[in-house]
């Protein structure tokens, strides 16, 4: 196991914010972690970015084509707490309501398990929430280890902060750049997404590279998350029915 010290000269020389996710998940990963999300709330910029490590393609598919992010109670409350919390104490620690009930129900058929979540701060009101999975049922972690897991997240996120403002403004992407990642987040392959716009696989696959590229990811999941959190995906209301 990676030691604090270890870890954190690991974050404080991390080169870039890719570099840097690959830390953090290293790290969770030797923590017993086997899913994470990291919603960066940029203040200035009024959007969220979402990365994610772990979760199953029909969730992540499932929360973006539904916008399950609009009644997901975790984050906001996770911006509330002062201390770190459980998924299975959601339900102990915010009213009951249609909408709560309907999200919560659907984190329990995704068999996702139970996880850990709380937020971590950073400077201009450019905050982040962090929820780490761990796959089984109920967790119970040692407080040394919760308080362990929020430190280490809470020093990547300021470092998060600091390659940011260091970074170069992204690239807009085309509107047929645009149309490739909406089928991205409906779960659409490369090849399925050529016959849909009628276009060669080899014209799909380099889209799909150049989006990579303008968004600062490496997989099709943090494309899609990363397009609806900036706004650059939009989708129509949800429907809470949970059959």
């Amino acid at each position: 196991m990676t030691s604090v010290d270890a870890i954190m000269e690991q974050i404080r020389t991390a080169p870039s914010r890719r570099a840097l996710w690959q830390i953090m998940l290293d790290f969770m990963h030797d923590e017993g972690v086997v899913m994470g999300s990291y919603h960066f709330v940029d203040a200035d910029a009024a959007s969220v970015r979402v990365a994610a490590d772990g979760f199953p393609e029909e969730w992540i598919c499932e929360y973006l084509n539904r916008k399950l992010a609009l009644i997901d109670p975790i984050p906001a409350l996770a911006a509330r707490m002062s201390r770190p919390f459980y998924w299975h104490e959601i339900q102990d620690l915010i009213p009951p309501s249609a909408q709560t009930d309907a999200y919560l129900d659907r984190l329990r058929a995704s068999g996702l398990g139970d996880g850990l979540a709380f937020y971590v701060f950073g400077p201009g009101l450019r905050n982040a929430y962090v929820g780490l999975g761990f796959g089984r049922p109920v967790v119970d972690l040692p407080p040394e280890q919760i308080f362990r897991l929020q430190c280490v997240a809470q020093a990547g996120h300021l470092r998060v902060c600091e390659l940011s403002d260091q970074a170069p403004k992204e690239a807009a992407l085309s509107p047929r750049e645009k149309q490739v990642l909406d089928w991205i987040a409906k779960g659409k392959s490369n090849s399925v997404i050529a016959e849909i716009l009628a276009m060669s696989p080899h014209t799909v696959d380099a889209h799909v590279r150049s989006i990579y590229r303008k968004l600062d990811v490496t997989d099709r999941t943090s494309a899609a998350l990363r397009g609806v959190g900036s706004g650059v995906l939009q989708y129509p209301g949800i429907d809470t029915a949970t059959s």
